[in-house]
Parts: structure tokens; sequence; C-alpha cells
């Protein structure tokens, strides 16, 4: 009786654990929820979505998690007409739907971002010899400047390639506690491992959260360690459509979106 009594308590308590992707959608819905979905565009490498008062946002999309069918399953259709609150819901129901659900909390984020730079985000750390940063996603981008500056970098990716010094994901619990410097990629949130994740940084002096799908909101990183968002704002609506129907990556982007700091 007492050892079912426990799996009832256990039960329960893993039932009330909010993810990050639901607080995320939950932040959206209180400044949002109301407002309606003009149209959505999902690609093979991302996600864009636009609301009716013009305002876009971006989210990653997981090939992987598209299946090897002609139709990708979500828990409802169409997506244009909707509203907010009804395609925030699809937050927590799988890796597409996570996508397609960040997308518009990023839309209806934009107008309230109070971005505290612009750019680069490595240049507001004074990185010094002998610091160690863990990169969580390989951004090769920051590899050099971060070398550069003699700080140690550990880099986890999913698939590393072979004899690259790139650490498998196994390897986090390890070593990146052990950062000074902590870089997540923002896609850790679609996939839902983001929440792990959180609890290998606690002791890190600096967390980021990086990429376009990265919510640019302060109020979503309450009571977590992360001190800083580095995401971007949607400049060209129909140059970025463009890029995401084409199959087009981050680097595609170019201009069509800027880099947008939010740190506290």
């Amino acid at each position: 009786m007492l050892l079912y009594s426990m799996r009832c308590i256990l039960h329960f308590f893993k039932e009330e654990v909010m993810k990050f992707i639901e607080r995320v959608a939950q932040q959206a819905m209180t400044r949002g929820g109301d407002l309606r979905v003009k149209s959505v565009f999902i690609g093979l490498s991302y996600c864009v979505a636009e609301l009716e008062n013009g305002s876009c946002g971006l989210a990653f999309v997981f090939k992987d998690a598209l299946g090897s069918g002609c139709h990708v399953p979500l828990p409802k259709r169409p997506l244009a007409g909707s509203s907010v609150a009804e395609l925030l819901a699809f937050a927590g129901q799988g890796s597409t739907a996570n996508s397609v659900a960040l997308a518009v909390a990023n839309a209806v984020f934009a107008p309230h971002v109070q971005p505290s730079s612009q750019g680069d985000f490595i240049e507001n750390f004074s990185l010094q010899p002998g610091m160690k940063v863990g990169m969580v996603g390989n951004f090769a981008p920051l590899v050099n400047p971060i070398r550069k500056s003699g700080a140690e970098l550990i880099i986890f990716d999913e698939h590393p390639p072979a004899f690259s010094g790139i650490q498998s994901p196994e390897a986090i619990p390890y070593l990146l506690p052990a950062c000074e410097v902590a870089i997540i990629t923002g896609t850790s949130i679609i996939n839902e491992t983001f929440d792990d994740l959180l609890t290998h940084v606690v002791d890190c002096r600096y967390v980021t959260v990086l990429g376009p799908s990265t919510p640019l909101l302060a109020d979503c990183y309450a009571d977590t360690p992360v001190s800083c968002a580095a995401g971007v704002r949607v400049r060209d609506r129909d140059k970025v459509v463009h890029t995401v129907v084409e199959a087009g990556g981050t680097q595609a982007f170019g201009p069509s979106v800027g880099k947008v700091n939010v740190c506290w």
C-alpha cells in the first residue's frame, strides 16, 4: 500500500512539472492569446509564423521529426486563421508541434523585446585565457573568436565528426557543470532537452540561450540560471519566408534578420 502511495505521489509531481516549452507558451498566451495567426510556413530547417498584426517569429525544425511519409501529423489544421491560443496549445505535443508553438510565441514576443545589445552576443563577455566555455550545439562562427580569446572551448553536439574533439551529449553531465560560461542552443527547447540542460548549468557564471529559435522575453527564464537570450528579429518578412520554404538554414537568412541580445 505504501509503495502504491509513493508511486501515486511521484506520478502526480511528474505530471505537474511544466516543460520549458509550455512555460514559453504560457508567457505568450498572457501577451497575445487572443491574436490571430495569418500564416505558418514549415520548411525542412525552419518554421516561420506571421500574426495578423504583422509580427513574425522563427523556430527550428528537426528533419527527422517530420517522418518518412507524405503527411506531417499536427494537432490541428488549418494553421492559418487559427487563434494564437490554439497554436500555442501545440506545446509539448511533439517536436514539429513544438516548432509551430515556439514560432508563434516568438512572433507574439517580438513587439515586447527590449534589446540590451545587437550583433554577436559574444562581444558582451570579457572572455579571459583559461576560462572554460561549454557550447551545446556547434555554432561554427563562434568557435574561432572564443578560442582566440584564450578561453578553453568544449563543444557538445549530437553527431560529432570523427577526430573533431567535439563531445557527444553523454559527456554533458560530466563536463558542462565545470564551465564558467555555458552557451545552449535554442533548438533544445524544441526537442525538450533544455530542461535537463538547465540542471547542469546552475553553477555557471554566464548562461546564454542562442539561435533564431530563442525566445527573447526575459520572463520566460525566471528562476533559471539563464542570464542572456541571444536570438533574432525578423527584418524582412518576405525574404525570411522565401528562405524557409526553400529549405534554407540559419546562414541563409542573412540581413533579413537582425541579431538581438536580451541580457539581465
